[in-house]
């Protein structure tokens, strides 16, 4: 019997509302559900990160990296970043943040021109060169005084010795809850990296660490070349306990094939639940957020991971995060 009340009490609760804030977009601003209320916190923002110590928002305005102290209520750009090649998604994608609330990594595409050298061959479009957008992963230290970019690349195909000729995209890192793996997408699938976190420092270049394919989930340039659809997952997502990972992926160019899944992190392979939907991000180990499309807009349901059973939580918007991990 107490039990059963117990399980009432925290069902009740989280209808009416998490009890720590949750982050969101409605109309290109950012909000910020609290206790219940919501408040407009950023205009003209997406891509919402708060850190794990609740100081600092990070955000993309125009496809620029910028944060937000919570306490000053002043917001800072930390890039300069060129413009986005226009055949890819409108903004940059979710900021992370690690632990210890020191910096913060976002997705963000760069435009690569490969030239075609050595032996003569019939080039397939009938081109000598070509150019292509690429994912990388940028980072940002909060302490660091801000460089012409502000940015050193932290995941890319700079700082993972693939050929000029491959140009794997990465994007959609997301640091584990205690720093010592970061889950990304390599060319559409799941990979994972294994470090210590006392390793990374302001005064390195790059990031050096063991990483290996966990998950293949789809083909970054996969699809009929009529067609272009690419499936990736964009967006990833850890449980507070940090034993699961929320895979948002979707088929650019087709409608309606957004997906949720959900694995074990030590055995990815195993599907704990999938549904249609995308952006998600856990709001606990129990409970999950995420975007549930209707015909007429878009809203944030919170949804139960184990039972299935879920409700809106949020009208109106899309792109939930709580506590810098989603």
């Amino acid at each position: 019997m107490m039990m059963f009340v117990s399980l009432l009490l925290c069902v009740n609760s989280l209808r009416q509302g998490p009890s720590y804030p949750v982050y969101f977009v409605r109309s290109d601003s950012i909000y910020r559900l609290s206790q219940g209320k919501e408040s407009l916190v950023v205009k003209h923002a997406v891509s919402p990160a708060i850190s794990p110590d609740q100081k600092f928002l990070a955000y993309i305005r125009e496809g620029n990296l910028f944060v937000y102290d919570v306490d000053k209520q002043e917001s800072k750009r930390c890039s300069s970043l060129a413009e986005k090649p226009s055949d890819l998604p409108d903004h940059d994608l979710y900021p992370s943040w690690d632990e210890r609330s020191k910096f913060v990594i976002f997705s963000h595409a760069d435009r690569y021109s490969i030239l075609r050298r050595g032996e003569e061959v019939a080039s397939m479009y009938g081109q000598p060169k070509a150019s292509k957008s690429v994912w990388n992963v940028y980072w940002y230290w909060l302490k660091r005084g801000t460089t012409k970019s502000g940015l050193s690349i932290f995941l890319g195909n700079e700082t993972s010795g693939i050929s000029s000729f491959s140009l794997p995209s990465t994007l959609a890192a997301s640091f584990s809850p205690d720093g010592r793996k970061v889950a990304f997408c390599r060319n559409g699938d799941l990979w994972m990296a294994s470090l210590e976190p006392g390793s990374i420092h302001d005064g390195i270049r790059e990031a050096s660490w063991d990483e290996a394919r966990v998950l293949p989930c789809g083909t970054q340039e996969g699809g009929t070349r009529a067609s272009n659809e690419t499936t990736s997952i964009f967006r990833i997502s850890w449980s507070s306990d940090g034993k699961l990972l929320a895979l948002s992926s979707d088929r650019y160019g087709a409608q309606g094939s957004a997906e949720v899944l959900i694995v074990k992190v030590d055995h990815p392979s195993e599907k704990v639940a999938s549904f249609s939907g995308s952006e998600a991000c856990f709001l606990d180990g129990d409970h999950i957020l995420y975007v549930k499309p209707n015909r007429q807009s878009q809203d944030i349901w919170l949804r139960d991971v184990g039972s299935g059973d879920e409700h809106v939580l949020i009208a109106h918007a899309t792109e939930p995060s709580v506590n810098g991990k989603g």
